[in-house]
């Protein structure tokens, strides 16, 4: 089998204190291929990870994802319009996605309709074909460049506003459709249960048409995102849930593995998390993946991951005899 694993948040994402964050973390698998196998420095933002396994030019996806949520996405022009939760921390507000919202699609419903009335004059339509995942239909291209969601996740949104030649003009509905958001009673209620609300929509992925042709250059994959699920199954490909550790892998072939376990808390800055979440990935992928390394039941090992320390690591069953290779602690990739 030839395996590899994509990693989101496998490095700490804030480069400049993640020799610190990772100091002392015993992960002696890890250590051990990332000394013997081939190491190659690879910095790149999640949306420009994601965009070179499946050979995309841009995540202009939003048409495509609508159609398969079964809009009719004729004769307009789509953004994906997600909802999120900012949230102001000093000078900064930071987005959180609807992964740690609990949300209904009684509640989507209840605020998409809030939001047409207020954009009926525009000529804009939302819509909530399921609960996370809500689109925004124009009469006419937007104008502006908008960042991927993925790429905003945790962070300042300050540094992620529209741009382009009508960037300001979007910004202003922005902050429209946050002030009807924050006092929409949904929310109200939401806040009243002790729930987080829906203060906002994440705006990206503008597409006209269903013109998406991903590809992908291994057999299968496995992941519990849709959206890798759904350009797998774009690219022809098929796409099922992961396992939770090695040991439930049944797969055979050249095996595209995503796995998200140390994703939030790295996108969130959960330092205890992210440090927890890695002591399981040494129990359940790393430390097996080592030993079935060493009697060749796996023939080529990958491991991927994005942010400023991103890397990729080349990793066969031969490399692993290179004994005058040290271990490589995980502290020791990020940018001095």
């Amino acid at each position: 089998m030839k395996l590899t694993l994509i990693i989101p948040g496998l490095n700490w994402l804030d480069a400049h204190d993640g020799s610190e964050v990772s100091k002392g973390l015993a992960l002696p698998a890890l250590s051990q291929m990332l000394g013997r196998g081939s190491l190659q420095s690879q910095p790149l933002s999640a949306s420009q990870l994601l965009q070179q396994v499946f050979a995309l030019p841009a995540l202009a996806l939003a048409a495509d994802l609508a159609a398969a949520s079964g809009l009719d996405t004729a004769g307009r022009h789509w953004l994906l319009a997600d909802p999120v939760n900012l949230r102001v921390d000093r000078d900064r507000a930071l987005l959180g996605d609807v992964g740690i919202m609990n949300l209904s699609q009684q509640e989507a419903d209840a605020l998409v309709s809030s939001l047409n009335q207020l954009f009926a004059e525009d000529g804009f339509v939302f819509h909530a074909p399921a609960p996370q995942r809500w689109f925004l239909s124009l009469p006419a291209a937007s104008g502006a460049e908008f960042s991927v969601l993925p790429d905003v996740i945790g962070n300042d949104i300050n540094h992620h506003l529209p741009r382009g030649s009508q960037g300001m003009l979007w910004s202003r509905y922005l902050n429209e459709l946050q002030m009807l958001l924050y006092t929409h009673p949904v929310n109200d209620a939401r806040e009243a249960r002790g729930e987080v609300p829906v203060n906002s929509v994440w705006l990206w992925g503008e597409q006209t048409d269903g013109s998406l042709r991903p590809t992908l250059q291994h057999d299968q994959l496995l992941a519990a995102d849709p959206l890798w699920q759904h350009l797998a199954a774009a690219a022809g490909k098929p796409a099922e849930l992961a396992p939770y550790a090695f040991s439930g892998l049944d797969a055979r072939g050249d095996v595209l593995l995503q796995l998200d376990t140390v994703e939030a808390a790295a996108q969130f800055r959960d330092a205890w998390g992210w440090r927890e979440g890695l002591q399981q990935l040494e129990r359940d992928w790393f430390a097996p993946l080592l030993a079935a390394l060493q009697q060749r039941q796996v023939q080529q090992l990958t491991i991927r991951c994005h942010g400023d320390a991103g890397f990729t690591l080349n990793l066969r069953p031969g490399d692993l005899w290179r004994f005058w290779k040290r271990p490589r602690q995980l502290a020791a990739l990020y940018p001095q």
